[in-house]
């Protein structure tokens, strides 16, 4: 619950410093949605599951082009999408859709330690999965990989994560974690 939280309220301030108002007034549009509560929610349980010390991510593609939101249409990364992704390094991508939402911004830059390369590690599981939506340009997947790190003598577990999910309802999620946990992850 208080991940959840901590996730939906660093939304919630996004959202607020775009509009010019305070947490408190934000309407979320579309982030209210009921496939963004699961998805926020599902992270929050997933990561709790997962028991991860320590989270690293590559850099994150956000897309090109333009993309309808509730108050017209913008330029991607949307408002809040660049908000939340301060200080988070950007892969650079031609893909023409919006590749990374608020609420995939919002689960990054709450969830995440560091963003990179992949770390030092010994790899001891992998996950595997994979988007509905047919990007062309490149794979629509998620590929976790949990081992220990190499720099902290093998010590710690890392996790990484890296994926380029959108559109994808929670029971695709949900889906996806239980395959990633059948997976060893």
């Amino acid at each position: 619950k208080d991940l959840a939280r901590r996730i939906f309220t660093r939304l919630a301030e996004a959202e607020a410093k775009v509009h010019g108002t305070t947490v408190e007034k934000v309407h979320f549009h579309e982030v209210g949605a009921a496939d963004s509560i699961a998805d926020i929610v599902g992270a929050a349980v997933g990561w709790d599951l997962l028991g991860a010390e320590r989270i690293a991510a590559s850099p994150v593609a956000t897309g090109t082009g333009r993309v309808r939101i509730a108050h017209g249409e913008c330029s991607i990364p949307a408002p809040a999408t660049a908000e939340l992704l301060r200080k988070i390094p950007l892969a650079e991508s031609s893909v023409p859709c919006e590749l990374t939402t608020p609420t995939g911004a919002a689960i990054l830059a709450t969830l995440v330690d560091s963003f990179g390369p992949l770390p030092a590690m010994t790899v001891d599981r992998i996950g595997y999965g994979a988007g509905e939506r047919d990007l062309q340009q490149q794979p629509n997947v998620l590929r976790l990989f949990v081992g220990k790190a190499v720099e902290s003598g093998g010590d710690g577990e890392v996790w990484v994560l890296e994926t380029n999910l959108d559109d994808i309802s929670g029971e695709l999620i949900g889906y996806a974690t239980t395959r990633l946990l059948e997976a060893g992850a």
